[in-house]
């Protein structure tokens, strides 16, 4: 069985994992007619991209792998009858901790108390300013996609005594246990999603990013939000509007924001790249993190670990056919 990897990094780390039998070789997908003709022939494609001209190209595919988080370039639609799809898993754990750590930094005020306190200034509590911090307890936390991700976020806000709510594309499927107050809404739902922005005091935004979802939270919705609100997003960088972010952080609209997900990204590593349009960077109620948040050694491994599998077990049934 042939698999072809559109991403050197795969080969390196899934190299010694695969059964015998299974031949792994790299594409560049920047050379469209070598990446055609690495795939004709291939029975699997690990891939965060996946259009009809690829589709053309494959003949003989039998299994797409995403390994990202994100599948927002897999045209699904474009995947000849019979092709199975899956994504990649594993960065769901450092996800939900970043997700719970940003709302524990907003509330805490970390990053305030921190800057004031390097210049001598005790912000807040007893001996300065008297001025209050918060907590994650007994507050409302609202969760705009309930996948795998919005799954672990909400297990881990229920241990800090937050009420979770969650939309979802899925809303028949079984939540987990205790993790919700009451079952998740739809997704799909103008109303649904309006409900949960307005009756949170946080929201948590782990939905994939396409035309449903893309602008989601914009200026009318920031205005549902409660003043002293505050946004993760893990997601995608528009699925929440950045003109409409901006605004209701610099207008203290609602209270803050972590960001790990952006709007603009740096073509090599080397490059130096603001991350959106508006200066986010001189606002003092934002987190910026550089999409980091499942950069994880343990993340890394589950995922390598999932991929494997996933095409060892395709190996396997393949051959008892």
């Amino acid at each position: 069985m042939k698999v072809v990897s559109l991403s050197p990094s795969w080969l390196e780390d899934l190299s010694g994992r695969l059964d015998e039998g299974i031949t792994l070789v790299a594409a560049d997908p920047k050379d469209a007619a070598g990446t055609s003709a690495a795939i004709a022939d291939a029975q699997v494609i690990l891939a965060t991209r996946f259009d009809a001209a690829m589709a053309r190209s494959a003949r003989a595919l039998e299994l797409l792998i995403c390994p990202a988080a994100g599948t927002e370039m897999i045209d699904r639609s474009a995947l000849p009858e019979g092709v199975a799809f899956v994504a990649g898993i594993g960065h769901e754990i450092p996800m939900a901790e970043y997700a719970i750590g940003a709302l524990v930094a907003l509330r805490q005020r970390f990053f305030a108390a921190d800057a004031a306190l390097r210049r001598g200034e005790w912000m807040f509590g007893y001996f300065g300013s008297r001025e209050l911090v918060d907590e994650l307890w007994g507050s409302s936390l609202g969760l705009v996609g309930f996948g795998r991700i919005g799954e672990e976020v909400a297990r881990r806000a229920a241990a800090f005594g937050m009420r979770c709510r969650a939309v979802t594309l899925h809303p028949d499927k079984a939540a987990t246990p205790g993790s919700l107050v009451e079952p998740p809404a739809p997704l799909d739902s103008p109303a649904s999603v309006d409900a949960l922005v307005e009756q949170s005091d946080a929201l948590v935004v782990a939905c994939a990013l396409s035309p449903l979802t893309e602008g989601l939270i914009d200026a009318r919705r920031f205005h549902l939000m409660r003043p002293h609100a505050v946004l993760v997003n893990v997601a995608r960088g528009p699925v929440v509007d950045e003109i409409a972010l901006f605004d209701a952080l610099s207008s203290r609209r609602i209270a803050g924001a972590a960001i790990d997900v952006w709007y603009r990204y740096p073509r090599t590593s080397a490059e130096i790249v603001k991350p959106g349009d508006m200066a986010f960077d001189t606002l003092d109620n934002v987190i910026m993190t550089p999409h980091s948040s499942a950069w994880t050694p343990a993340a890394r491994e589950r995922r390598i670990a999932y991929l494997a599998s996933t095409i060892n077990k395709h190996a396997g049934t393949r051959s008892r056919l």
